[in-house]
């Protein structure tokens, strides 16, 4: 039953926590703040209350009634919108982040089903893993049949398949629901991703956001120490090897355009030459 609506979050509270005393209550939010909800000696009469909520809605019911026409709608509209502009310039409560905005049912969404993708080649990797110890003791040959939930494909391979399929605009907000035992989750499969040189743009931009966000909870934990130096070491070697390979195609691109400026007033005689000849500078610098 609801008692009292506290107005503070930006967003939804996803954490609360009651101090030993029941002096004050901790809430948390999906906008990254901590709010503290003192106890007061006010007395709330739950009868007013529910009187207060019922007059809220029939207030609204009697204003929707009233704009019958086009005209009456925007103008109400248009005063509701310059209050609203005029309240938020007298307050300054603001979401301390840029990324803490209002989450969507979409990036929720998103975050859930990276959520699931990782539970999920968890599960898959355990399996593999209990497979190949069995098929050692055994001495055999066989070979493991494909997850049909994982689409055939490997638990790493799998998690890129997900990361893929969630929008860029939703992908922050999505990465940000994910709980910090489902973060390392993640970092782990994004190592196995970047040893393999796969998804690189995308696994070391996660890489960076996850750190940038949880960057106090996971320095403070000492089993991740390990992993972050082999990430960091990923990150640069596969991003380098990204610029050369760009810079390499570049090059290449722009001595081919000024080989074809050189030559495009040049008219061939195959007839006189082979295409051995025709080729032939092409490939020197």
């Amino acid at each position: 039953q609801q008692i009292l609506l506290l107005n503070g979050h930006a967003s939804e509270v996803c954490s609360l926590a009651v101090s030993r005393t029941g002096a004050f209550v901790l809430s948390g939010g999906m906008d990254r703040q901590v709010r503290v909800w003192e106890r007061t000696k006010d007395i709330v009469f739950l009868d007013e209350e529910r009187e207060r909520e019922l007059e809220e809605v029939f207030d609204k019911v009697d204003g929707s009634k009233r704009d019958e026409n086009t005209s009456d709608v925007l103008l109400r509209a248009q005063k509701d919108g310059d209050e609203g502009l005029d309240a938020d310039d007298e307050t300054d409560e603001k979401p301390q982040s840029a990324a803490a905005v209002k989450q969507s049912i979409l990036s929720v969404s998103a975050g859930d089903r990276i959520m699931e993708a990782v539970e999920l080649a968890d599960e898959e990797s355990k399996e593999i893993a209990a497979f190949k110890k069995l098929q050692e003791d055994k001495s055999g040959d066989n070979r493991r049949a494909p997850n049909p939930m994982l689409f055939g494909m490997d638990p790493s391979q799998y998690v890129l398949w997900v990361l893929r399929s969630v929008k860029s605009v939703d992908l922050e907000q999505s990465l940000l629901v994910l709980p910090l035992k489902h973060v390392e989750r993640l970092m782990h499969y994004l190592i196995l991703l970047l040893r393999a040189g796969k998804g690189i743009e995308l696994c070391a931009k996660i890489s960076v956001f996850l750190i940038k966000a949880h960057q106090a909870q996971i320095v403070a934990n000492r089993t991740m120490m390990t992993p972050l130096r082999e990430l960091q070491t990923l990150v640069r070697m596969r991003t380098t090897e990204i610029r050369d390979t760009a810079g390499f195609n570049i090059a290449a691109m722009r001595i081919i355009a000024r080989i074809a400026n050189e030559k495009k007033n040049e008219r061939i005689n195959y007839e006189e030459k082979s295409m051995k000849d025709i080729w032939a500078g092409l490939g020197k610098a």
